[in-house]
């Protein structure tokens, strides 16, 4: 785990110029102090940095701290244990916690995974045999986080073409470091995520688009919070949905400027940010979107029962206003 506050890039001034009206980062009243977890410096998860970087959380009245993790898994411990307020998790990850009783609650979506556009995919080392699920049978997938939304991809993907997912053995890798342990055949195949997918692109090669056998189209990602720091701090948890929707849209339209602020976190040169795919983020937070990866989700036991996403926008209704 790595303690990391974002303070305002001076590279960056120029582009804040253009970004948020000087008036509208002016605040009257003390920002509310949020303290939130985030998964590595993926793009998929990036919302969070971009907001405190590009100066939304200051908008809306937010004095952000983040908190970055290798894996969902300790997110949700943390902001179920008061240690931090709000943050990034994969969706199966968050219904599993709520099925276990653990008190948080989903805020809002964080992205939307396309078959179109995927920004995570299942890779192989470069020149590597492998081609089909019968394949991997066996085999070694590295993931982010065990029984998370990445594993349940690569399940799905392996049992629609030959293969049989309950022989793989998942690992959890940081998304970083996942092309060097291809590369030296540690693993066999691992779910990665921008911009390590194109950075590494010269020792790895797409094995599939995994998420595309779930659904053409679903959110795998969403941002919850402690039940306690939402009940005492509703309105600040209203103003964090909004800030992730703002800064999402933002982030959709000025990939230039996002990779000003992720590739000096992630240590990828910005070129590579022009020729990879972006993630597409989104603020509808849907059971039409949600339930195709809930649904796959019980199918593969990373739930200990099917599960009606109707509960999820229900209590986020709120602070979706």
């Amino acid at each position: 785990m790595k303690r990391f506050w974002l303070s305002g890039a001076r590279a960056l001034a120029c582009v804040l110029a253009t970004v948020l009206p000087a008036q509208t980062l002016a605040q009257t009243v003390a920002p509310t102090p949020i303290r939130i977890a985030n998964l590595g410096y993926t793009e998929a998860s990036a919302l969070p940095v971009y907001a405190q970087q590009a100066g939304f959380f200051k908008k809306y009245g937010l004095d952000a701290s983040i908190t970055t993790f290798n894996g969902g898994g300790a997110i949700i411990a943390a902001i179920a244990g008061g240690s931090l307020d709000a943050g990034f998790s994969n969706i199966t990850s968050a219904v599993s916690a709520i099925q276990r009783g653990i008190p948080i609650i989903v805020l809002t979506a964080a992205n939307l995974t396309s078959m179109a556009d995927p920004d995570a995919q299942l890779m192989k080392a470069r020149g590597s045999k492998l081609k089909t699920g019968a394949d991997l049978d066996g085999k070694i997938i590295a993931v982010t986080t065990l029984g998370g939304t990445l594993q349940l991809g690569a399940e799905a993907w392996i049992d629609k073409n030959g293969g049989h997912s309950k022989s793989v053995h998942f690992v959890e890798v940081p998304s970083s470091n996942m092309a060097a342990a291809l590369k030296q055949g540690r693993i066999d195949a691992a779910m990665m995520s921008e911009p390590f997918l194109t950075e590494e692109s010269a020792d790895v090669e797409v094995l599939a688009n995994a998420f595309a056998a779930i659904a053409a189209e679903w959110i795998s990602a969403v941002f919850v919070a402690s039940k306690a720091w939402v009940t005492a701090n509703p309105d600040a948890a209203r103003r964090f949905v909004a800030a992730m929707h703002e800064t999402g849209r933002w982030a959709n339209a000025h990939h230039a400027e996002t990779a000003k602020i992720l590739g000096p976190l992630s240590g990828v040169p910005e070129a590579t940010f022009a020729s990879m795919t972006h993630t597409t983020y989104t603020d509808k937070l849907t059971r039409a979107l949600m339930q195709p990866g809930i649904d796959a989700a019980a199918r593969y036991g990373a739930l200990k029962a099917p599960f009606d996403t109707a509960e999820i926008v229900t209590d986020a209704g709120p602070y979706l206003k």
